[in-house]
């Protein structure tokens, strides 16, 4: 039997690079995402391309019994060897104006999603002492930035779960990731929600390719990383953060992405 890697967020953007890139490893997969004809297309193109099985779960995972759905599949599922936690969107704005419900979304998608599919898939994982999960986090969890309250701190706690998720599974034979990339070229930026953004305000020495951002995943995860921040440039302004040049850091970000937001 191959291997098979199960992906959330799987149409577009990082989602779609690990599909593109495990796929032609040879995995099997499970491509979960909201929007039915991008799935379709995806799967036709790796099923043509690389001989492999798709299958295709369309699931909006800010709805409870979406993700359960998701999570029985998991559970069903005779020899799933990795998890990929990728689905997630972005606001920006001060916590007071963004609407509660959206940022409650947020909370949904980024931590009980991730939380629920990861309780589903460890129990195999742990019976067959093998399996990987890379819950997709970002730079953003490691620095205070406002205008992103919801947004940080989910993905700061993506990676601290991570971190010790893979604490607890360590000895037994299962690999946990948490991925935390900056810029990156997706869609991303594309929602309403980012509809005054300018990309050609972010140098573009700071925008990695998606596909670049998997390569680095998958490479570290051979030399079981816990936590990957892919690129040079990103390391070092969370070194710079960590290191308490806090305010320095803090006045060069809010310059670079959000200089309207003043704390």
């Amino acid at each position: 039997m191959g291997k098979t890697a199960l992906i959330t967020g799987a149409s577009a953007g990082i989602g779609a690079a690990f599909a593109r890139r495990l796929a032609g490893d040879g995995y099997d997969l499970v491509l979960v995402a909201r929007r039915q004809s991008r799935l379709a297309g995806l799967q036709g193109e790796l099923e043509r391309r690389h001989g492999i099985t798709v299958s295709v779960m369309q699931a909006d995972l800010a709805q409870s019994g979406e993700v359960a759905r998701v999570a029985e599949a998991i559970e069903r599922h005779p020899s799933l060897d990795m998890l990929i936690n990728n689905a997630g969107f972005g606001t920006q704005g001060p916590f007071s104006e963004i609407e509660l419900d959206q940022q409650l979304e947020m909370v949904a998608v980024h931590v009980v999603a991730t939380m629920r599919l990861c309780r589903a898939a460890l129990p195999g994982m742990i019976g067959r002492k093998r399996g990987t999960i890379v819950n997709v986090s970002s730079v953003a969890g490691f620095i205070p930035l406002a205008g992103r309250a919801t947004y940080n701190s989910t993905k700061s706690f993506l990676t601290t779960f991570s971190q010790v998720l893979q604490a607890e599974v360590r000895d037994q034979g299962i690999t946990v990731q948490a991925l935390c990339p900056g810029f990156t070229s997706t869609e991303f930026h594309d929602t309403a929600a980012y509809g005054d953004f300018d990309r050609t305000s972010i140098p573009k020495w700071m925008w990695m390719p998606a596909d670049k951002v998997v390569d680095i995943s998958l490479a570290a995860i051979e030399r079981n990383r816990v936590v990957v921040i892919p690129g040079l440039t990103n390391r070092l302004i969370v070194a710079a953060y960590r290191f308490r040049f806090t305010a320095a850091a803090l006045r060069f970000l809010r310059r670079l992405v959000m200089g309207r937001w003043k704390n």
